[in-house]
């Protein structure tokens, strides 16, 4: 996932428009994509497949008995150092790539990491640049060498961004990262996995404001949106252990380009693969949505959350699929649906004090237009009494006042 490192720093093609309803259960049979991957042993491909179904630990014991197989080889090192932060970034709730399509990261709070797993995070880091770098010594042009300087300095770059706080350092490792990726293309132009990044960051950029690339230091990547897809494309089609990031980064840029056909082909394939893996079904369940396709999108996000309450995800977000489920039934005027669909996120163990806050106002609107004000009014205290944000807490106290009407 050390794409998704790239984009917040800057979360089969099976036939395509299959029903919602015919998502995976917990219980489907399913076949790890067979990814060329480095180590190519037993180890490391249980652990990729544990690891995009988000099943971090057994993932991250695989991982390290590979390692201790190929101690030399900076991409076993790699691997190992992806899954710990992956992991510390999903438990935080920050495996969110639209989060990370512009600047507003720069704004998010800080995550609290263990101080064990914060210097487990720095030693694999350095341990990964060394073991790169003697190789460069030795040999200036190799391309794997560089190649994995590139996605070691990726995974440094979302490391020190999100749980260390130092931007500078962040932005550095990331030019770092697109830098020796670039190098390796010229080197050899069909090394697929290095098409990733620099994909990624040739459409992000292109994607920002000016405004915003001055203050990501970008201005000297150069490239288009359309090379940026195709770039990734090319990436994902090839096989190499990236080809998931390849997917799911291209499906994210292509629903932002409105291409939803093969990016709802994409997700879903994902998804179908990786069934234990909740934003690859709720990424599925949000296009579907963008889409227009309301009834499936209804039917994904409702599966979702009975697939979640069964324990098929080793990482729900489950509150997230209540939130868009009621914007959804909001969105169609289904006042009492979109109530019950806020509601039910305070029943939820993952949802944190704003999510509850921001649903329990939201809840009280949704009464308020179907004129039951003493429930309004209990929610609109409710949010007064525990919201840590004072932009809500003063609309719930306007709303005591008022009642809420549709704008």
């Amino acid at each position: 996932m050390h794409t998704l490192c790239a984009i917040m720093i800057l979360f089969s093609i099976s036939p395509p428009f299959l029903l919602a309803n015919s998502l995976p259960s917990a219980r489907s049979d399913h076949s790890a994509m067979s990814l060329k991957v480095r180590p190519d042993d037993d180890a490391t491909r249980e652990a990729f497949d544990r690891f995009y179904n988000s099943d971090y630990g057994p993932a991250i014991q695989d991982f390290e008995k590979s390692l201790k197989t190929h101690p030399e080889d900076p991409f076993a090192t790699n691997h190992l150092l992806e899954v710990v932060l992956v992991r510390e970034i999903d438990r935080e709730g920050a495996l969110n790539a639209e989060l990370y399509l512009g600047t507003d990261f720069l704004r998010a709070k800080r995550m609290f990491v263990d101080a064990n797993v914060r210097m487990r995070i720095q030693e694999l880091t350095k341990q990964a640049l060394e073991l790169s770098e003697e190789r460069l010594r030795t040999k200036a042009d190799d391309v794997d060498a560089l190649y994995a300087r590139g996605v070691t300095r990726s995974l440094s770059a979302i490391n020190e961004g999100l749980i260390e706080k130092s931007w500078y350092s962040a932005f550095r490792d990331a030019l770092g990262a697109y830098n020796d990726h670039k190098r390796v293309l010229e080197l050899a132009p069909n090394y697929s996995d290095a098409k990733v990044v620099v994909g990624v960051y040739n459409y992000i950029v292109a994607a920002l404001p000016i405004y915003e690339r001055v203050v990501a230091f970008v201005l000297n990547i150069k490239g288009g949106k359309a090379e940026g897809i195709e770039s990734i494309r090319e990436a994902a089609n090839a096989g190499g252990e990236t080809s998931v990031d390849a997917k799911t980064a291209l499906s994210l840029f292509l629903a932002r380009e409105h291409q939803y056909p093969e990016g709802l082909s994409l997700v879903h394939e994902l998804y179908r693969v990786y069934p234990h893996n909740f934003h690859f079904g709720f990424s599925e369940a949000n296009m579907l949505r963008a889409s227009g396709r309301i009834p499936e999108a209804v039917a994904a996000y409702r599966d979702l959350l009975a697939l979640g309450q069964r324990g098929a995800f080793p990482q729900a977000r489950l509150e997230r699929a209540a939130i868009a489920l009621g914007q959804t039934f909001r969105d169609q005027g289904n006042d009492r649906a979109a109530a019950e669909a806020f509601e039910s996120v305070a029943q939820m163990a993952g949802a944190d004090r704003e999510q509850l806050t921001r649903t329990k106002l939201l809840a009280g609107e949704m009464y308020d237009l179907l004129k039951e004000r003493d429930a309004a009014v209990r929610k609109y205290r409710e949010v007064i009494a525990t919201s840590g944000d004072p932009v809500e807490a003063r609309e719930a106290k306007r709303l005591l006042k008022e009642p809420y009407r549709e704008p």
